[in-house]
């Protein structure tokens, strides 16, 4: 009677178990107005755009805001952004933070000792290995390496406004931009 019980529960537990990981890694509704960019995985098709695979969820979630809102430029983020409501925006951060995070390794092998020794200013926030403690501010290892380097250009440029990073970019030149990118794009996560 005790095996026939306990196969029981091991069956009803292994029935929960499945559906609610199924219920839980269901797809957001707008993922597809995203997918088409960066990947249902998180991946970018482009170089030139993000990885969101493991990025930090909060981070994610205040940027898809600032999109929406308007504080953070962008024409064509700007417009796919309007159209997502908090539910929305907290569906993706939660399913793209969920995704294995991702090495690009697509910067300028020739410039990544040069990226790796500029990288002192950026340990304080994103880490010794580019993934910060704090959940609002990105995690750099192994995002795309010409992303990177636009994101700094926007920085110093005035497109992009963070306090902290207006010091860090003001004597960066776009070699260094994109040496620092370089670096960061063959940096692996970092284990958990």
């Amino acid at each position: 009677m005790l095996n026939v019980k306990n196969g029981l529960r091991t069956t009803v537990a292994l029935v929960f178990a499945v559906f609610f990981s199924l219920v839980s890694w269901a797809e957001p509704a707008a993922l597809a107005s995203c997918a088409a960019c960066h990947g249902s995985d998180g991946k970018s098709t482009d170089p030139a755009w993000p990885n969101l695979a493991g990025q930090h969820e909060t981070y994610l979630e205040i940027q898809l805001k600032a999109y929406r809102s308007g504080d953070r430029k962008n024409a064509v983020m700007n417009g796919m952004a309007a159209a997502l409501s908090d539910a929305d925006i907290a569906e993706l951060a939660t399913w793209y933070a969920a995704q294995p995070r991702l090495t690009a390794a697509n910067g300028d092998q020739t410039m990544v000792e040069e990226g790796r020794n500029r990288a002192g200013y950026c340990h304080a926030c994103h880490g010794m290995q580019g993934a910060p403690v704090a959940d609002e501010w990105p995690i750099l290892a192994g995002q795309n390496a010409a992303y990177i380097a636009a994101q700094l250009a926007g920085f110093k440029s005035g497109l992009r406004y963070h306090p902290l990073m207006v010091n860090v970019v003001k004597d960066l030149d776009p070699t260094a931009m994109a040496a620092l990118g370089a670096y960061y794009s063959q940096v692996p996560p970092a284990a958990e």
